[in-house]
């Protein structure tokens, strides 16, 4: 018995031809060749997803990186504010200080203080109520009068 034979009697036996079979067998053929795209598509879009996570991973580190830079810049420079607001404070005390002291200045200056020293040359020093210049009011100091 030859193969075709055979294959015709099992053909025939099951109720099909071996045309119908050869038919079936092609379309058997194309649903695999279907089959096998559809899994080589679905690998490509896996591989480019796969490429599109790897990018967005390195973005992402990019991104961390750059976040923890931008916190180092900023505690530099809150730590910078915070030392100009010292610097600040301390001025303005050393000003309110200084103005302070330039009202005291500016007063003292005020007063005449050849006056002075020429009393202490004269001699003696006494008090206005007992001094003979008292009655004179051109030596009054201006803080006196």
């Amino acid at each position: 018995m030859s193969v075709l034979t055979r294959i015709s009697s099992l053909g025939r036996h099951r109720g099909k031809t071996p045309a119908q079979l050869r038919a079936e067998l092609d379309e058997a053929d194309c649903h695999l060749i279907a089959l096998a795209t559809e899994v080589d598509e679905a690998r490509s879009a896996h591989t480019s997803v796969e490429a599109q996570l790897d990018a967005a991973g390195i973005e992402l580190s990019g991104a961390r990186e750059d976040l923890a830079a931008a916190k180092r810049t900023v505690a530099q420079l809150e730590a910078v504010v915070k030392l100009r607001d010292q610097q600040i404070d301390e001025l303005a005390e050393r000003i309110r200080i200084g103005i302070g002291a330039e009202h005291v200045i500016a007063r003292t200056q005020e007063i005449d203080a050849r006056d002075m020293q020429a009393r202490f040359a004269s001699g003696l020093v006494v008090t206005l109520a007992r001094s003979p210049r008292a009655a004179d009011p051109a030596h009054i100091p201006a803080q006196a009068a």
